[in-house]
């Protein structure tokens, strides 16, 4: 298994939460330094569509939804005083509210408050079972925290909702969370599942293509990554990926050509310095 599947995954990124998820992949990661799979775990949270005030929700219903929209409008900002602020005020309107409390879980998750964040991650998935970007978040969370077996329990939640807008991200991140234990064949099959829902899905593509790598079934991992830079924009990862791909393939031409994208955009990169460490 290659080390940075395992590796640097953890931040954050700037994707959807408690509304419909945007479909194109430019709002959901950031594509710079993209194959880092875990990089969607935590991230459905921040560019929310609406939370829906219904003109038949309760004053203080009402007003808890709009804190809550605020809260996110500053956690975009990475304005956590201001998103506090907001998000505790929506919880006190209303407590029942599982946005706000996954709203504010990830506020907490940001400032590494673990027990906290994991207290309302729960509470959010308890109050509304299908609520799915809570159920995701929460097994990112657990998944995180080095606790995998207890976080395919919560992707699986997320996926049971019919509604949900965006199952590959819990299909892959189920996926991911495998292969940090080595369960590579059944993260394989969440992979495959993934791909159904949203076939050009690049973080499922990607790590597609690092399996049958992995695996020596260079083809494949060939057939992967090509498919990858049809969907997104290459990065140092995916050039790196493609680059040992082809060597193993035998294609020096494309070697090449590959290594020089990879010097020009990439220079600073630490897949840059490995290609000159083979040379």
């Amino acid at each position: 298994m290659t080390e940075k599947m395992n590796s640097k995954w953890l931040s954050l990124a700037t994707t959807p939460i408690l509304g419909q998820a945007p479909r194109h992949l430019s709002n959901l990661v950031n594509m710079e330094r993209f194959p880092r799979p875990w990089l969607i775990y935590l991230t459905l949270v921040f560019l929310s569509g609406c939370v829906v005030v219904d003109p038949q929700d309760e004053p203080n219903e009402a007003a808890s939804k709009i804190n809550v929209q605020l809260g996110i409008g500053y956690l975009q900002q990475n304005n956590m005083v201001l998103a506090s602020e907001k998000l505790k005020k929506a919880l006190r309107q209303d407590p029942e509210s599982a946005s706000a409390h996954n709203a504010y879980a990830i506020l907490q998750d940001r400032l590494a408050q673990t027990e906290k964040a994991e207290e309302h991650y729960k509470i959010a998935t308890e109050l509304d079972p299908d609520n799915s970007q809570a159920a995701n978040n929460y097994g990112a969370f657990l998944c995180r925290n080095n606790r995998e077996a207890e976080s395919e329990a919560y992707f699986l939640q997320a996926l049971k909702n019919p509604l949900y807008s965006t199952p590959e991200f819990a299909y892959t991140n189920a996926a991911l969370c495998l292969i940090r234990i080595k369960e590579v064949e059944r993260a394989r099959v969440y992979l495959r599942k993934a791909l159904a829902a949203k076939n050009d899905f690049p973080i499922a593509v990607f790590s597609m293509a690092e399996l049958f790598y992995d695996d020596q079934n260079f083809k494949d991992a060939k057939r992967y990554i090509d498919r990858f830079h049809l969907v997104a924009k290459p990065t140092a990862s995916s050039l790196w990926l493609s680059i040992r791909t082809e060597r193993q393939l035998g294609n020096n031409l494309a070697v090449e050509e590959l290594a020089g994208r990879l010097q020009k955009d990439f220079p600073d990169s630490d897949e840059y310095k490995s290609w000159l460490a083979l040379n």
